[in-house]
């Protein structure tokens, strides 16, 4: 659950200014592949719980500039050593899969940043953070990135598992 909107880098790195605030920055500004830091750090694994033409929110389709049409919407839990580090929902239309990428639409277990890093043909375009409320009233922050292949659009929204505390004295 949001306990935020989203926000602009400018936003989240006026609050996010402290020291105690380093290790979720770090994992909000990684450039590279996510999967590539947790494999540094331990075991990776990548559990798909969704991968299918699905429901998509009013602000995601906005985000994605409002294309018409179906968009397969892809989920995914990475774990370091067995234990959950990110969750991602990455929301692909069709017409991005057909026009822009035929293999964003074959991933299976393979994860996203083996090809969005690989590959020169992805502009990133937009990216937004926000904070969230999980289970046992803790917070955690995560990001949503807008990338074009062939000028078509599609979105990742990444949610860092690491405990933030907000309420500082």
């Amino acid at each position: 659950m949001h306990t935020s909107e989203w926000i602009s880098f400018e936003e989240m790195n006026s609050l996010l200014c402290d020291e105690e605030d380093k290790e979720i920055k770090s994992w909000l500004l990684e450039e590279g592949p996510i999967t590539e830091r947790i494999k540094s750090n331990g075991h990776f694994e990548l559990e798909l719980v969704k991968d299918k033409v699905d429901f998509v929110r009013d602000d995601e389709k906005s985000f994605l500039g409002n294309i018409d049409g179906r968009i397969k919407v892809r989920e995914v839990y990475l774990r370091e050593n067995n234990k959950p580090k990110v969750w991602a929902r990455s929301c692909i239309p069709l017409k991005t899969i057909k026009e822009g990428l035929s293999s964003l639409g074959e991933l299976g277990n393979k994860p996203l940043g083996d090809i969005l890093f690989e590959k020169d043909v992805f502009k990133k375009k937009e990216v937004l953070y926000s904070s969230f409320r999980g289970e046992f009233l803790k917070h955690y922050w995560g990001r949503k990135t807008k990338y074009l292949v062939n000028k078509l659009p599609f979105s990742v929204m990444e949610i860092f598992l690491i405990e933030y505390i907000e309420f500082k004295d």
